[in-house]
Formats: structure tokens, sequence, C-alpha cells
């Protein structure tokens, strides 16, 4: 089902809405940041950043249908593939973290496309927020690596990562008090 609202502003400089699998409220802090009520950590959330630069002239090189089969998604309507037409190499299948037991475990991305004149780069600065750094490494090696190995993401022929980083967010309160948190780390040295 198409995300309502979808506009131009919504889409990532491949023309693709962004973010369509964000989790929402409630689940999003879920997903996002501790909740352990006892845990001084509760609010905190691990942050990835990377730096995608984009081959848009290989890219809109593609007809739509194949931009399509890269990412599993129509790209006027924003509605998911079927699961008969959704290629394993997609983007959306790499990207589609599930446990043993069928549970869906997402992140929350956050992208900013980006684009220089004088240095003729465009792409785009992922930034996904997840409450366990596991699920945002094992979509990247699905899609670096591939699921089975040597079956990459796709959209790694038109994207290259050029940077990345991954940060822990400690919670508000520590700006507010950093002391029970200097207190912890302390302890735990």
């Amino acid at each position: 089902m198409a995300r309502r609202g979808v506009t131009r502003t919504t889409r990532d400089l491949l023309g693709f809405v962004d973010g369509t699998e964000n989790p929402t409220v409630p689940a999003v802090v879920e997903h996002t940041v501790f909740v352990g009520a006892d845990d001084i950590y509760a609010g905190a959330s691990y942050v990835v950043i990377q730096k995608y630069l984009h081959d848009l002239t290989a890219w809109e090189s593609l007809p739509t249908e194949e931009q399509e089969r890269v990412i599993g998604r129509r790209k006027l309507s924003d509605i998911q593939l079927s699961d008969e037409a959704l290629p394993s190499n997609s983007h959306v299948a790499l990207n589609t973290i599930q446990d043993e037991n069928g549970v869906e475990h997402q992140i929350l991305r956050d992208n900013l496309p980006f684009g220089s004149v004088s240095s003729g780069e465009l792409g785009t600065f992922f930034i996904g927020y997840a409450a366990d750094p596991r699920t945002t490494e094992l979509m990247l090696e699905r899609m670096f690596v591939g699921h089975p190995p040597g079956n990459y993401d796709r959209i790694l022929d038109f994207s290259t990562a050029t940077t990345g980083c991954l940060f822990f967010v400690l919670p508000a309160a520590f700006l507010d008090d950093p002391t029970p948190f200097l207190t912890a780390a302390r302890a735990a040295s």
C-alpha cells in the first residue's frame, strides 16, 4: 500500500519514496531506543551514518521496471512488489530482517539527499537509528556480502558507500546530569 501524502519531496535522488518501511508510533520506540526503565541507558540509541554516492547516469539508463526490481517497490505508487516478483537481491528483500520466530526487526531511516556542483557528487547521507546495532549490521552485511553470500544488493551497482560510522547516542537525560552515567561507566571499568 502506498504511504499517504507521497509527494516529490519524500523521494530520494533515485526517484523512490524514502523511508517507506520506517516503524510508526509506538513501534518506533521499540525498534530505535533502549526502553528499560531501570537501565541507566534507557532512551539511548545506536546511530549509523553512511555517505553514498550515486551514479545517476547509469541509474537513469535503466528502464523504470528494472529500477523497480532493484529497489523492490513500484516507483510511482510506492507499492512493494509481490513476493513472486520480488528479486532476492532487491534492496527491500535484503533489508527485511526477521528472526527465527518471524518477528521483523526494523530501524528508523532518516536519509538526506545531497549534491555538490563543484565536486559533481550526488548522493544520500544514510542515517539509521536502532535500539540494537546488530539489526543495522545484518542489513549492511546482507547488502554488501549478500544473502546468501554473493547475492548482494543491486542498488550497490549504482550507489557507492564512501564513509560510515556507528555512534552510541546517550539519552537526553545525560545532558541534564551526566553524573549517573559517569558513575556507571567508572563502576563498569
